[in-house]
């Protein structure tokens, strides 16, 4: 499976996290709509906590990996700059390169993809994570993004 747009990726993660996980885990659960970030998904339960995904895909169309909304704004590019430390906890990205005949996925903490700005950080233009991430992170595969998306939401610290 390819993903053409960001917006098929957010859908297949959301269908991913209620067949695989809330399946088996009912009191986790990906919330329908977004603002601030691209998936939220609740831990309620005994220990509630919120976490929060945001998904980039690569498209060799766009020739780049952008973040934020341009000139330095959005909600990532302030993410990356300021690294709140509840959302180095409690935020993961998922990064995928639609270059692969099947998906695989990178799946990351802010202070990764931090080290891989395009210049080095965030600046007034367009703001992009450069390719090598794709290199030197380890990718996975659909079970693997499972069994890391499970062992971060059900971990006994949140």
């Amino acid at each position: 499976m390819v993903f053409v747009k960001e917006a098929e990726l957010e859908t297949y993660l959301r269908n991913l996290i209620e067949t695989k996980i809330t399946a088996q885990h009912p009191y986790i659960y990906a919330l329908k709509n977004k603002k601030a970030v691209d998936i939220v998904i609740c831990r309620d339960g005994d220990r509630p906590a919120l976490f929060f995904l945001e998904v980039k895909l690569y498209q060799q169309t766009h020739s780049r990996l952008p973040i934020g909304t341009g000139k330095g704004n959005g909600y990532q590019p302030e993410i990356v700059t300021r690294n709140p430390r509840y959302l180095e906890s409690n935020l993961r990205w998922v990064i995928v390169d639609n270059r692969q005949s099947r998906p695989l996925f990178l799946f990351v903490p802010t202070s990764t993809v931090s080290k891989y700005l395009a210049g080095g950080g965030v600046g007034e233009k367009f703001n992009n994570i450069q390719l090598k991430i794709f290199r030197d992170v380890t990718s996975l595969d659909e079970d693997g993004l499972v069994d890391a998306l499970l062992n971060w939401l059900l971990r006994k610290g949140a």
